[in-house]
């Protein structure tokens, strides 16, 4: 038994030995040239390898400095450069008969560039397609048949450390690096399985997998694909989507399914869009924005459209519909944005990345808010506009009212810690500029209704004029002795000043808002203002009617009638 076993690996080390010495023994170079001309042939490009040598250690063929010409439509720089090549091959036929039978495909450090011309079509797309002969020489089978698919498979075809730079017709260039693809049963006549990898630009990654063709030679835009494919970190400045500069921006996890045939692409999933900042009067976003979609893109003439598709947080959905424009250098929209009875706290998180600047630390909490808005122009510069309500909410930490001074309590009016919106809309426009309202009105709960425009930098800065319209209870009456009216007393000037007042209010008392969206400050027209004094001069002081938590007597009077008219200039 021990002699049979001896024998046997003698037999094997024999066998090793032979072939260690046949792949020394054996030029490989004598087949660079039917090599080339096979994977040319395949390709439909001009391919060049250098110098071929065996690897015995693993029994593959290897080259350095591979380069696969591009379309001659785009000009002499190789499509495909390559550190090293390793070809899988069949030993026995190698050997005994010199026959080359490739098994596997290995680029090491490939680059890739893949160019579109200013009509819009790409170098990649006559891939497979058959080459034109040259002059002289007989034409192959496939050659003569442009629609002939070459013969030429391999089980396996791997990419180590790649780089793909993809150059657009709009002048950009966006680039993948530390590619990294495997491919089983590759051949251009049928579809075949595929998973592909990649580090984005600004530290994303890019995870492809599933189905690729039949390949369609000569128009690979309309091979069939069916893939699954995952982003996360996609930067849009980094990675060119949105222009550096222009104070927006985002990072998107994507998560999306990809079916595409005869050029037509439909992709239907889910975008987590965190830090999203769309208009440079804005600020990022605190928490995500997700945008289920779905849509149908031509790839020929790169445009394309939004169907079923939603924006939002929480319980609170936009829809979204329309168009985009892939070919320009960043990609233009044209969208509807729509949602009634929205709620406001879901809605909330979404508001910063529209240009919704609040007082600062202030909230809004509770009610609905409506949403009619168009969204044109560039992906960095977009346009937004259209009409917005907001109803039944309160905004936190800021009281609209107290900004009118003392006067208020004076009258035993208490003016709320926070401001209670009844009802608000207005006309909104956000641009690269800042961020309009055109007009706009709304009804406050314990102070009247507000009507104006106005609009808000993208430093924040303010700059708004608006008619407020003082409810009847903050106003009331010398008569009745309520209210600011009451306040001033029936004393001749207090009548006069009071009728003043509520002859003001009735047409509206001017304000001018300045300052900043943070920390915005009030001033009343000095028209009122001096109508005020013009009124108080024509008569002799008022006597103001004391409240609970004043006294009678000239000096209280006096200091009353200063606030009063302190919080009025105010």
């Amino acid at each position: 038994m021990k002699r049979v076993l001896a024998v046997l690996v003698g037999l094997v080390l024999l066998a090793i030995v032979v072939v260690i010495g046949g792949l020394l023994l054996l030029n490989p170079d004598r087949f660079r040239p039917q090599l080339q001309a096979t994977l040319g042939d395949a390709l439909g490009r001009p391919v060049r390898l250098g110098t071929l040598h065996v690897a015995v250690f693993d029994g593959s063929l290897k080259a350095d400095d591979i380069r696969i010409a591009d379309d001659q439509a785009f000009g002499s720089e190789p499509f495909v450069t390559a550190h090293s090549l390793s070809l899988g091959v069949r030993l026995w036929p190698l050997l005994i008969h010199r026959q080359l039978r490739i098994t596997s495909l290995t680029l090491e450090q490939p680059q890739v560039i893949l160019k579109q011309n200013p009509d819009g079509s790409w170098n990649f797309a006559s891939f497979g397609a058959a080459r034109p002969q040259t002059p002289g020489k007989a034409a192959s089978t496939a050659s003569t048949d442009p629609s002939a698919v070459p013969d030429f498979s391999v089980d396996r075809l791997s990419i180590h450390d790649g780089r793909i730079d993809l150059r657009r017709a709009a002048g950009d260039t966006r680039r993948y690096s530390a590619v990294q693809l495997s491919a089983q049963h590759v051949g251009i006549g049928a579809a075949f399985p595929l998973s592909m990898s990649a580090a984005l630009a600004g530290g994303g990654t890019l995870q492809l997998d599933g189905t690729l063709g039949p390949w369609t030679s000569g128009d690979a835009l309309r091979t069939p694909v069916n893939l699954h494919l995952v982003m996360h970190g996609l930067d849009l400045v980094a990675t060119g989507l949105m222009s550096h500069g222009d104070d927006v921006g985002g990072v998107l996890d994507i998560d999306t399914r990809i079916q595409s045939d005869k050029g037509i692409l439909s992709a239907k999933g889910k975008i987590d869009a965190h830090r999203l900042q769309l208009v440079a009067a804005g600020s990022p976003s605190s928490q995500p924005v997700t945008i289920a979609y779905q849509i149908e893109y031509d790839l020929g003439s790169g445009r394309g459209l939004f169907t079923q598709t939603t924006l939002g947080s929480g319980h609170a959905q936009l829809a979204l519909q329309g168009s985009f424009d892939n070919r320009p250098k960043v990609m233009q929209l044209n969208l509807q944005l729509s949602g009634k009875q929205l709620p406001v706290n879901d809605l909330q998180p979404l508001l910063p990345a529209f240009g919704v600047v609040l007082p600062k630390d202030s909230r809004l909490s509770g009610g609905r808010i409506g949403v009619g808005l168009t969204l044109r122009g560039p992906l960095d510069a977009l346009v937004i506009s259209g009409p917005v309500t907001l109803d039944d909410s309160r905004l936190v930490g800021y009281s609209l009212g107290g900004n009118l001074g003392s006067v208020l309590s004076l009258a035993g009016i208490q003016a709320p810690r926070d401001t209670v919106i009844k009802h608000l809309q207005a006309a909104l426009r956000m641009d690269p500029g800042g961020l309009a309202a055109n007009p706009f009105s709304a009804t406050v709960a314990s102070l009247g209704d507000v009507s104006g425009r106005g609009s808000m930098a993208t430093n924040g800065r303010l700059d708004a004029r608006m008619l407020v319209k003082l409810d009847s209870s903050i106003t009331g009456s010398a008569q009745s002795g309520k209210g600011l009216a009451g306040l001033l007393g029936d004393s001749k000037t207090g009548r006069l000043l009071g009728g003043v007042l509520i002859g003001v209010n009735s047409s509206g008392v001017g304000v001018r808002v300045s300052g900043t969206a943070s920390e915005p400050r009030f001033k009343v027209d000095p028209a009122v203002a001096r109508l005020l004094k013009s009124g108080l001069s024509n008569g002799q002081q008022p006597a103001i009617r004391p409240t609970s938590a004043r006294k009678t007597g000239k000096s209280s009077r006096k200091n009353a009638l200063q606030d009063l008219l302190k919080g009025v200039l105010k």
